[in-house]
């Protein structure tokens, strides 16, 4: 396979996609281009990075390490064990995290194939189970790096009665954050997880992982996550050392424990697999969302974006679409370019059908989006990409909102609970048109608040492209 791959070289093409949502406005805003991967390259993509030429480096669940550049696709690695995190360094230089250890690739030959493959920390347990991924991959200003790791698939060998998903005594840290010193020591940082496909920094330096639903994950969500937290799923206890018996506690014990999520992606409305989120960068150039979220969905194929804010030291705050059904297949990774340019890994197997390549570039025409959601100590303050009109955001008529709950509990996933219609008292109307403040009658911690603004046009009239939002209240202000 070396030799064959020696000077493996393959041309591609670029087809451009306009139509990306329901608005025509929306392919004004955004162009998709569509990279044509040659039939001998599967491009199930688990992590991508760019170096300092503009190569952009995709490692892939088959194993391999693409180099993408000039319209060609060529080889740096191969024979990796199912990789779904990667990160770059410097020209020739990447780290890897394999189901089964953190590795360090070299190209120190300067051929631009890696010929040198350094173990860092393989501390942790994996075993056949096909659930039992590495996610990854972060490293943070010390150095250190950060993974996730997804428990296993399968009935009993967990000693937590009612889940289908588990750990095994001999098998270490399933469930888990963990973090890998640049000497290569593992610290357990977190548990609670189950299936965490996507960890990441925010431009602050904070930790957030997200997770797809099953036992004790209600639906997709994303959290932020400090050394110790509890992040929900109790097998992950195990392991634990701060902990007697954890097999034993209540499910009181084990909720009063439980850190909430900061972000719920209600499943259905807004995917089913969350996938690994990235921060908006590019100080405009991708648009006008700066400083906020983007995170994919793996089985749906969509693109949404995450507002948040903090209320009393905790992270909370709103998903919102932003690309929905007209990806195609599973939207995994995501990255910018030094243009601004978002790029988009797909994989299928096991979630949606549909691997690859994609660009989306921003082409300077301002959607009518819903750009912010906040909180307020009376209801909550929306802002607007481009000014309202101003009589229909003083109807409240106009609004339709209302909150539900959704259980923590063992079986797989769950549907929404206690939910209730709101209609506000009133709506205000900023001068500019950008912002309506909404007064509701009261405010419920641990809520889920689902909006509607179809009614809500511009001043221009253009129609709202993403009228729906979901706000995640834990803390009152």
């Amino acid at each position: 396979m070396s030799c064959l791959y020696r000077n493996f070289v393959l041309p591609c093409l670029t087809l451009t996609l306009c139509a990306l949502a329901g608005h025509s406005l929306n392919a004004q805003s955004y162009v998709v281009e569509t990279i044509k991967v040659p039939k001998h390259v599967r491009l199930e993509v688990g992590g991508m990075g760019f170096w300092d030429d503009g190569t952009l480096a995709l490692c892939t669940r088959r194993g391999e390490i693409w180099k993408y550049k000039d319209g060609a696709f060529r080889i740096f690695a191969f024979g990796l064990h199912e990789p779904l995190g990667l990160l770059t360094g410097k020209q020739g230089e990447a780290w890897v995290i394999q189901r089964g250890e953190l590795t360090h690739l070299l190209d120190t030959d300067g051929d631009g194939r890696a010929d040198r493959f350094d173990t860092i920390n393989q501390d942790w347990g994996y075993t056949g189970n096909y659930h039992q991924y590495a996610f990854g991959l972060e490293r943070d200003k010390e150095g250190n790096f950060y993974g996730a790791l997804g428990l296993g698939f399968y009935r009993g060998g967990d000693r937590f009665k009612g889940t289908w998903l588990g750990t095994q005594d001999d098998i270490k840290y399933r469930g888990w954050v963990i973090k890998i010193t640049p000497k290569g020591k593992l610290i357990p940082f977190a548990p609670g997880l189950r299936a965490p496909n996507g960890i990441t920094f925010n431009p602050d330096g904070d930790l957030f992982t997200t997770d797809n639903q099953g036992s004790y994950v209600a639906c997709g969500w994303m959290m932020h996550v400090r050394e110790g937290d509890f992040l929900g799923h109790p097998s992950g206890l195990i392991d634990d050392k701060r902990y007697k018996e954890p097999w034993n506690f209540s499910k009181d014990k084990l909720r009063e424990m439980r850190k909430r999520p900061a972000v719920f992606l209600p499943h259905g409305a807004m995917g089913n697999s969350t996938s690994k989120p990235i921060w908006d960068t590019t100080e405009g150039r991708f648009g006008p969302f700066a400083g906020q979220a983007f995170v994919g969905d793996v089985q749906r194929g969509k693109l949404s974006r995450v507002v948040m804010e903090k209320v009393d030291g905790e992270y909370q705050g709103a998903s919102i679409p932003f690309i929905f059904d007209r990806l195609g297949g599973g939207v995994n990774r995501l990255v910018f370019d030094k243009t601004g340019a978002m790029w988009v890994g797909f994989t299928g197997r096991g979630w949606a059908p549909g691997e690859g390549l994609k660009k989306i570039t921003y082409v300077g025409k301002v959607p009518h989006e819903i750009l912010d959601l906040k909180l307020t100590t009376t209801g909550f303050r929306l802002t607007f990409t481009k000014p309202v009109d101003k009589q229909a955001a003083a109807e409240v008529g106009n609004y339709s909102l209302r909150h539900f709950e959704l259980p923590w509990h063992a079986g797989y996933g769950t549907g929404q609970t206690n939910a209730k219609p709101v209609i506000p008292k009133a709506a205000k109307v900023s001068a500019d048109g950008r912002v309506v403040t909404l007064v509701l009658p009261e405010l419920l911690p641990e809520k889920i608040y689902e909006f509607h603004l179809d009614a809500l046009i511009a001043a221009d009239g253009s129609a709202l492209e993403h009228p729906m939002a979901y706000y995640t209240l834990n803390r009152l202000k």
